[in-house]
């Protein structure tokens, strides 16, 4: 949030319309890949924590490289910083996003529920019935 609200309201002053475009890029990435690391979090207990490992490594290699590559790239012209011949890091990071996503598709089609869930509910109707058939 702290980066959309810099972009929203400062840079949005300095920024061509095609570079801030380029950093909102980067931020809208950020925000739902951090998301999704939060989805991820809360179930942790689901899934394989080697896999769910995996998954954090690629979004946080996404969210650094990615991320915050394009929104170098689009802040170049105005501060001292620039990827320059580290400007491959883009795509690699575009990459590990996917990657990311692949895990967490493998992971949803390899799930085995492993919890019984025994229902322990006994049907109260029959239960009054057999109380009441034994008192008359």
């Amino acid at each position: 949030m702290l980066f959309g609200a810099i972009g929203g309201h400062i840079l949005k002053h300095f920024l061509t319309p095609s570079h801030m475009e380029d950093y909102q890029t980067g931020v809208l990435y950020m925000m739902f890949h951090t998301l999704a690391l939060l989805a991820l979090g809360f179930g942790h207990k689901l899934f394989s924590q080697k896999l769910l490992n995996v998954v954090y490594v690629f979004f946080l290699l996404g969210i650094v490289f990615f991320s915050f590559g394009i929104m170098i790239q689009a802040t170049t012209e105005y501060t001292a910083l620039g990827l320059g011949p580290f400007s491959f890091l883009i795509p690699m990071g575009g990459l590990s996003f996917m990657a990311g996503w692949a895990y967490i598709a493998y992971m949803g089609l390899t799930f085995k529920h492993t919890k019984s869930h025994k229902h322990k509910h006994s049907r109260s109707g029959s239960h009054s019935s057999s109380k009441s058939s034994e008192t008359l």
